[in-house]
């Protein structure tokens, strides 16, 4: 009697997953490039495209090494919003005559986005991750004390500009490529206060937490020195965060009590902060300006970056930059993948304790959304009153939320943690009545200034 032959299942692997190690490095080179950017620095600058190189890279081994890819709610949204920037192009008759912009939402957040959610499969690999953040918040602001040091305000990589004029002339530093606004720096290094701070407490080495305090000094120092009045309440705001989750309501209160008077002092010390300041009452304008444009075309806007286009300044609000430029249902989408990220970053940090090594995973990793989750309350905080709806590190933080929950949700299949339709339609419902408070809001301020 002829032996059993095996079936032909028992050939196949018993693991089909493909963390691509090589794809990962070279998602660290891509990190390195965006956050530090040393092809832009006078002693190397090329005009070769080394930053879309790398991108491109990069997705190719995405897609032939890595296995399975990953894709969520979030990812749907930004592809929808591609389309629906394409219809915004339409409805201004500009049809398909210069779509420079729209490309940039595929190539500097789409991409990023998807290839971060896919390659940061552990732990390990995000807080390498978020470590070449830090590092690179660090060289920002050696550049920027290079600056500070100069009376021209000339640094090794950028020189730093100037404000005002006479005795009210301010110096704002600032770096190169997309952090070459004092803007841009500063609400990048608000973005990663929480992150220093969760290297502080996530660590039993002393030579760590010192380390950790010393960035997180520099952090500071560097958006003092950036002059950006939206970073200073987007640094304000993840403090607030900070002492409310970790003290608790009562506690938050006396310390915010106790810690105005030296919130008065930063603030007078600051650049001027009044309904009187011309950069105010410009902004105002602004804003005002954009709830014309979202009720001149309610649903489709004006198209991706064309505010300036239509008014002679930007619209120094995140909010209503997205609103003018992309009508209600654009907001819509961009304001539910934003709400997303606090849906599932509160989600994992209320999950129940578990016992094992399974248990203190899942703690490293509550503790990471945490402290994601006080980052974002920075950008969102610093983008009312700057318009970066589009930037790139903005959609590599959220990716950082996103691979969390997925690593959380394939590690813990005992916790419901999927992110239904109907969910996404009550976030989608929320963000929509959010509209309605932003019009109220810039109302009215428009009736004080």
């Amino acid at each position: 009697m002829a032996p059993n032959r095996p079936t032909a299942h028992k050939f196949k692997p018993t693991n089909t997953e493909a963390t691509s190690p090589f794809g990962f490095f070279l998602l660290c080179v891509y990190t390195a490039l965006v956050f530090i950017r040393p092809h832009e620095w006078p002693i190397f600058e090329t005009e070769l495209p080394i930053l879309r190189t790398f991108l491109i890279i990069t997705f190719i081994f995405y897609v032939t090494t890595l296995s399975p890819k990953k894709w969520n709610w979030q990812a749907t949204i930004m592809v929808v919003m591609f389309f629906f920037m394409l219809l915004s192009e339409m409805r201004a008759r500009r049809f398909f005559s210069d779509l420079t912009f729209v490309t940039e939402w595929v190539t500097s957040d789409i991409l990023p986005f998807i290839l971060f959610l896919g390659f940061l499969v552990s732990l390990r690999r995000q807080r390498i991750i978020l470590f070449i953040s830090l590092m690179a918040c660090v060289i920002m602001v050696h550049q920027a004390w290079f600056q500070i040091g100069d009376p021209l305000g000339m640094g090794w990589a950028e020189n730093a500009i100037f404000r005002g004029s006479g005795n009210d002339a301010m110096m704002q530093v600032r770096y190169v490529g997309i952090f070459h606004d004092p803007n841009d720096m500063g609400m990048f290094l608000v973005m990663n206060i929480p992150i220093a701070m969760y290297f502080l407490v996530n660590t039993k080495s002393f030579m760590i937490r010192m380390l950790s305090l010393g960035i997180m000094a520099a952090l500071f120092v560097g958006i003092y020195w950036t002059g950006s009045r939206g970073s200073l309440v987007g640094s304000l705001a993840v403090i607030a965060a900070y002492i409310f989750v970790r003290f608790g309501r009562v506690k938050f209160m006396i310390l915010t009590a106790l810690s105005l008077p030296i919130v008065g002092v930063a603030l007078a010390s600051f650049r001027t902060i009044g309904l009187e300041d011309k950069s105010v009452q410009d902004r105002l304008t602004a804003w005002y300006e954009g709830i014309q444009m979202v009720k001149y075309r309610p649903l489709f806007g004006f198209g991706k970056d064309r505010f300036l286009e239509y008014h002679s300044k930007v619209a120094h609000n995140s909010f209503v930059t997205v609103m003018s430029e992309l009508g209600a249902i654009g907001y819509t989408l961009w304001m539910t993948f934003i709400m997303l990220i606090f849906v599932m970053a509160y989600r994992i940090a209320k999950l129940p304790a578990i016992e094992g090594p399974k248990g203190d995973a899942l703690r490293q990793e509550q503790s990471l959304n945490i402290y994601l989750s006080i980052a974002m309350i920075g950008y969102c905080s610093t983008a009312f009153f700057i318009s970066r709806s589009y930037i790139l590190y903005f959609y590599v933080f959220a990716a950082f939320v996103a691979a969390s929950y997925m690593r959380v949700q394939k590690s813990y299949p005992q916790f419901d943690l999927k992110i239904t339709a109907a969910t996404v339609a009550r976030v989608a419902v929320c963000s929509a009545g959010s509209l309605i408070v932003l019009y109220l809001i810039i109302r009215f301020l428009l009736t004080i200034r």
